[in-house]
């Protein structure tokens, strides 16, 4: 039993209480609608987290130091949040959803006001606020935003704020992908490798954190999908290796 012992991590749970204490502000404290958004929400949440701790890493080469920690940290979040996902899933009734427009609104203000509270206080222990609005990357999302808000307006098939959310994941795998791309030239320059991954990875933090603030405000519903998931985790562990084999060729 000893040698499970590291997955009873507290700031861990902490950082997952706390989510699931944002979550239930945001609907109001109600359980059932609590509960139905933290089955859809809780797993997104821990990618946050990972986003937030992964930022500061690609500043400087010494940072890949804390990497193991950062690692074990996120595996542990991730296994806390799946956890508290699989009982919810099995708790509600298959047909159960997410309405969190019901909640009053000061509530879903509270909420992602907590939220951005929660993740900038994360964010000063990690470096400056700075590195999380990386210049580039804020304008790279915002720009894909506008036009993929001028494409729904034309198309008018889904209400604008649902088309949005759902482009958000796709804009951190955009944003992952270039960065990736480029920062390949760059293999063996360490020194040019992380700011090009480093936008990439800030990409990902800041549409991640719009999707989670758009979601607890009420303006979309519907969970991540599993293939888009799955490809933010490839591309991350893509862009930590390129740094770690850089590393190793210096």
């Amino acid at each position: 039993m000893r040698a499970f012992s590291g997955i009873v991590d507290l700031p861990a749970l902490f950082m997952i209480t706390g989510a699931l204490i944002v979550i239930g502000l945001a609907n109001g404290f109600s359980l059932k609608r609590s509960a139905a958004m933290a089955q859809v929400l809780l797993l997104e949440v821990g990618l946050l987290f990972l986003l937030v701790s992964l930022v500061p890493l690609f500043e400087d080469p010494l940072n890949f130091m804390t990497l193991p920690y950062i690692a074990s940290f996120a595996l542990v979040t991730f296994a806390l949040a799946g956890f508290v996902t699989v009982s919810l899933s099995v708790a509600l009734p298959a047909s159960s959803s997410v309405d969190a427009t019901s909640a009053k609104a000061g509530f879903r203000i509270a909420g992602v006001l907590a939220l951005v509270i929660g993740i900038g206080y994360l964010a000063i222990g990690n470096t400056s606020l700075s590195g999380y609005l990386q210049v580039p990357a804020v304008v790279f999302v915002a720009a894909m935003l506008i036009w993929i808000g001028v494409i729904a307006r034309l198309s008018r098939k889904e209400p604008l704020a649902q088309r949005l959310g759902n482009a958000l994941p796709s804009i951190a795998i955009l944003g992952l992908v270039v960065g990736i791309s480029a920062a390949v030239l760059d293999v063996y320059e360490i020194q040019f490798l992380l700011p090009l991954l480093g936008f990439g990875v800030n990409v990902a933090f800041l549409a991640i954190l719009i999707r989670v603030m758009m979601q607890l405000a009420g303006l979309i519903n519907g969970s991540l999908d599993g293939l888009r998931f799955v490809s933010l985790a490839m591309l991350l562990s893509i862009a930590l290796g390129l740094v770690l084999l850089a590393q190793a060729v210096a």
